[in-house]
């Protein structure tokens, strides 16, 4: 398992599944992550360089959290997610089963 920084901000997408979003911080913050550091993603405003985003995997169908770095702005042409998530670049640190 990487290396994490437990005091920067986790920003949680749960797509949707609202009544995962206790699950989920249950497992971040048994892989290290305190949890008062843990909000819910905001399609109107993405986290900053440094900091981290934890979302079910995959979407529709979650079997388990991918917990990326956001790394800066994303590359030009490499817009992936909604909002302004689709504006920042991410590296997978981690995957958690559920």
């Amino acid at each position: 398992m990487s290396q994490i920084d437990s005091t920067k901000k986790v920003y949680i997408i749960v797509h949707g599944q609202h009544n995962m979003l206790e699950p989920v911080k249950e497992k971040l913050a048994t892989a290290g992550f305190d949890k008062a550091n843990m909000q819910m993603a905001s399609l109107d405003k993405a986290g900053n360089a440094g900091e981290y985003v934890a979302m079910l995997w995959p979407p529709m169908a979650a079997n388990g959290i991918m917990v990326s770095l956001i790394t800066g702005p994303a590359e030009p042409g490499k817009s992936r997610g909604m909002g302004a998530w689709g504006t920042v670049g991410t590296k997978e640190v981690m995957r958690l089963p559920l």
